[in-house]
């Protein structure tokens, strides 16, 4: 006689028991719906729900108060007064975030204090800073340009244009424009271009930055466009100056400072001879001879790049880096000074200020323009500004031309040739905008830009 089971009786399967099905449980087909749809079931008492929201409200309020109180303590205008001041418009309401970034007393504290830890212990730098190997520190763009894709590829020129209309400007991405325009206008007033591109630490030193001891021989590495730039120019007729090495060799002495952005002043000078020795072979070095002399100093910082670190004033994982500069000095031992008379015009950009502008903390009267100077023995005019290479020292001369210096002067008078020297990562990031040369002529002193 069959007979059934209990309701009680536990369910087996192959002699194993399983649990009773429970409503709401793993196996319940609405549980397991609402995880496919990433919806998580929470109860939250309203003792809870008003203690999260107090604490959340606690957080939004106490900063900005405390700031303020702050403020009204030391006597300072409180940038949050600024926000009621002006038109709420995109570009106001950025500089407003901006200036609250900086005024922030929480953020100015935190921060140095919680990329210390992150850096000693985590190994991380920022969006600026790359950590490399025993205390070398990189710049975050010049290691994208050298490993990035092709600055010439058109679906990157694309890519730089958008990008920078998205924020509200405009980039002109490829180098090649700007440089033809201005090879021409100088060309039409019988003055030749010497370009310059300075190697980026990351193609000249990826040892201390990959660990790998295979990327210190060989080739070094660059953007791949490189060559076909330095092709183009050439075709154009503008002569291309690359200090970059063919080779690397183990064991070479470093050619950049360690934690800085900028070459060493052992490399500046071989850099600034060989420029010299191809000025002299293309007959642009000329004037009257000029007496230099060197004077050795020992100068020592942290470099540029532990600035942009952003560490505690306080830090001790980065020490100073002490290097011996030469100065340059002329017959009654002054420090060499740019001269406006020379056939010779310098423009650069920071690798050009370094060991010669003093505010840098690395000297002065020992940059690249006093070294070519003593490599020359003859004077040098140096029109030179830190950061935007692409168009900055250009920016400037066009300036002075189509904007009249005091008394009328014209920079390039009696120049025979213009050496325009600027840091190779600015063809890969740097804005190449174009510049109205016609606006530049001799005879447009006093024109209004």
């Amino acid at each position: 006689m069959a007979t059934t089971a209990p309701s009680s009786a536990r369910q087996t399967k192959g002699g194993a028991e399983l649990a009773p099905a429970r409503r709401g449980g793993p196996t319940d087909p609405s549980h397991d719906e609402n995880l496919r749809r990433g919806i998580l079931n929470t109860d939250v008492g309203r003792p809870v729900a008003a203690l999260l929201v107090g604490a959340f409200l606690l957080i939004i309020y106490a900063i900005p108060i405390g700031q303020a109180i702050r403020d009204k303590v030391a006597g300072d205008d409180s940038v949050l007064l600024d926000l009621f001041r002006r038109r709420p418009n995109r570009e106001n309401i950025k500089q407003f975030e901006d200036d609250l970034n900086k005024a922030s007393t929480p953020r100015e504290w935190v921060r140095p204090r919680m990329q210390a830890l992150l850096t000693r212990h985590g190994g991380y730098g920022n969006v600026k800073a790359v950590l490399g190997r025993s205390g070398w520190l990189y710049y975050a763009p010049g290691v994208t340009a050298v490993s990035g894709p092709g600055f010439l590829e058109p679906a990157q020129l694309a890519l730089r244009a958008s990008a920078a209309l998205d924020d509200e400007g405009t980039v002109a991405p490829d180098p090649r424009p700007a440089i033809l325009d201005f090879a021409a206008y100088l060309r039409g007033r019988g003055i030749t271009l010497v370009v310059v591109p300075v190697p980026d630490k990351a193609s000249l030193q990826p040892v201390e930055l990959t660990g790998r001891s295979r990327d210190g021989t060989g080739a070094p590495a660059h953007n791949p466009d490189r060559e076909r730039l330095a092709s183009d120019l050439r075709a154009a007729g503008v002569l291309v100056f690359d200090p970059m090495p063919e080779t690397l060799s183990p064991g070479a002495p470093p050619r950049f400072l360690q934690q800085d952005t900028h070459w060493r002043p052992e490399w500046m000078d071989q850099v600034a001879g060989a420029l010299a020795r191809l000025l002299v072979d293309h007959a642009l070095a000329s004037g009257p001879p000029r007496s230099w002399h060197r004077t050795a100093k020992a100068v020592s910082r942290v470099g540029d790049v532990t600035d942009m670190l952003g560490l505690p004033e306080d830090q001790t994982l980065y020490a100073p880096e002490s290097v011996t500069i030469d100065e340059v000095r002329d017959a009654d031992d002054k420090l060499f000074e740019p001269s406006e008379k020379a056939a010779v015009l310098l423009l650069g950009d920071s690798f050009t200020n370094v060991f010669s502008l003093d505010a840098m903390g690395w000297g002065e009267g020992a940059g690249l323009g006093p070294h070519l100077a003593l490599a020359l023995g003859r004077d040098v005019d140096v029109i030179a500004q830190n950061d935007s290479g692409a168009f900055a020292t250009r920016q400037l001369l066009w300036n002075a031309l189509a904007g009249g210096e005091a008394g009328g002067n014209d920079r390039l008078t009696g120049k025979k040739v213009v050496v325009w020297e600027f840091a190779s990562r600015e063809l890969a990031v740097g804005n190449w905008k174009p510049l109205d040369w016609s606006r530049a002529r001799p005879d447009a002193a006093g024109a209004t830009p």
